[in-house]
């Protein structure tokens, strides 16, 4: 717990990571109340999947672009303004519905610019972390990243769910609304972010950044004397000043551990995908449950997500992150395999819990080894980039999902998301890009302490 103490004690993370939680927590139950109102009116597999598309597929176009405006302008007002918009959109659902004009196209709407503006805030963060906080502090900060998560996939499914049932879908989308504007309450009390301190293969210090100003702070400077790491930080050695997406892209691409990383995530997103239409039909289907039922269902997952994360943020970790990626992967989809009996309740919410268990560690391991690797000019748009690619994958999923449901067999889908995370995570235990020396471990972390 030391750990853990030792970075809320710093007032702007605090803040940060308390606003993002509220807002993780006012997501969480959205997305239930979204898919119960598609189902209220008639939707089926189908309808959900396309509400899934919607809610994620836009990412490819707003991750792009909030990756080149993170890296020009001040990333905490971007924040503000990214949630600012979304918690006027959501609020739009239950003043429509109490007017008695919501449609299902408003409801895809809805979900659809929740999609557009959701990396501002996925890169946002990240891009934030290492000008707040610096060394062991980093994996911390991305164990309780995940905590927040989890926190609202594990309370704000099942609060969803009951809430539903005594004052109706519409309404609780008032609380995401409401959770919008306490984190913008919480980052307009952070003050202004430390400036940023460009790292030695890029552009010089002194060229600025707009928007950004004022003295580096404890966890920028850190990395200001770290020129002979430049080629590892680069992952070429070459020089990643710029404007665009296309230094991002070159860093991604000559950076082989990033890259696999990436596309490990990229495939088993597809997956989630897929369970993000399995879940309600399987509830409504094979154990005939109610909203209650499939916010018990959905929040399972993240109840072992979150004790997962908890472990990886207070305990330290000697094997190399990169293998440990891999082997948490296959582990997940194993684990996932199990589904195929189709099991009930109880015995779900076992299964849930065991995927959301070996899955809950991905994202801090994942988020240090970037943090280490990626330039400080860079990182909103790799950052961007990266979560793009990884958020792109779901619609792909949830548009499958609906195909192979819609005979009403729950196998075929089983089966594939099964394989979309043990093919991967099978290759990358043994890919070299993931071993010690390339993810950076034996490096990197040193210029970070």
């Amino acid at each position: 717990m030391q750990r853990y103490l030792r970075v809320l004690r710093q007032r702007a993370y605090a803040l940060l990571w308390g606003g993002a939680t509220v807002s993780s927590l006012g997501d969480g139950m959205t997305f239930v109340a979204l898919v119960w109102l598609v189902l209220e009116r008639g939707g089926g597999a189908a309808e959900v999947g396309w509400l899934g598309a919607a809610y994620s597929a836009p990412v490819i176009i707003g991750g792009l672009a909030g990756g080149l405006v993170l890296d020009r302008f001040d990333p905490r007002k971007v924040l503000m303004i990214d949630n600012t918009i979304r918690g006027l959109v959501m609020a739009s659902v239950p003043i429509a519905a109490a007017l008695g004009v919501l449609t299902l196209p408003h409801i895809f709407l809805a979900a659809a610019t929740y999609g557009l503006l959701y990396m501002v805030s996925a890169a946002g963060m990240p891009t934030i972390l290492p000008r707040l906080l610096s060394g062991d502090e980093l994996i911390t900060a991305n164990a309780m990243e995940s905590i927040s998560w989890s926190i609202g996939g594990l309370v704000g499914p099942v609060l969803a769910g009951l809430l539903i049932a005594v004052i109706g879908a519409p309404t609780v989308l008032a609380f995401d609304a409401l959770s919008y504007g306490v984190f913008v309450a919480c980052l307009l009390g952070m003050g202004q972010l430390p400036a940023l301190v460009r790292s030695a293969a890029g552009v010089s210090p002194g060229s600025g950044t707009p928007g950004v100003e004022g003295d580096a702070g404890p966890a920028e400077a850190s990395q200001a004397g770290s020129a002979p790491e430049a080629g590892l930080v680069t992952g070429t050695g070459s020089k990643p000043a710029g404007r665009g997406l296309g230094p991002a892209v070159r860093f991604i691409l000559g950076t082989p551990a990033v890259l696999a990383i990436t596309l490990i995530y990229m495939t088993g997103n597809i997956g989630e995908g897929i369970f993000t239409v399995f879940a309600p039909i399987y509830v409504r289907d094979v154990l005939h449950g109610d909203a209650a039922v499939y916010g018990v269902v959905v929040s399972a997952f993240t109840g072992g997500a979150l004790i997962g994360a908890v472990a990886v943020g207070a305990l330290g970790w000697r094997w190399p992150l990169g293998r440990s990626i891999a082997a948490a992967v296959l582990a997940a989809g194993l684990v996932q395999g199990l589904l195929i009996f189709r099991p009930s309740l109880a015995p779900l919410v076992l299964v849930l819990v065991g995927i959301g268990l070996c899955s809950s560690c991905l994202t801090a391991w994942a988020q240090t080894i970037r943090m280490r690797l990626i330039p400080p000019e860079l990182r909103g748009r790799v950052f961007a980039v990266l979560r793009t690619l990884m958020r792109g994958t779901p619609p792909l999923g949830s548009l499958l999902a609906g195909f192979l449901l819609a005979g009403g067999d729950i196998t075929w889908a089983v089966l594939v998301a099964t394989v979309l995370n043990v093919v991967p995570g099978s290759i990358g235990l043994i890919h070299p890009s993931l071993g010690r020396a390339a993810t950076g471990e034996a490096k990197a972390a040193p210029a970070l302490a």
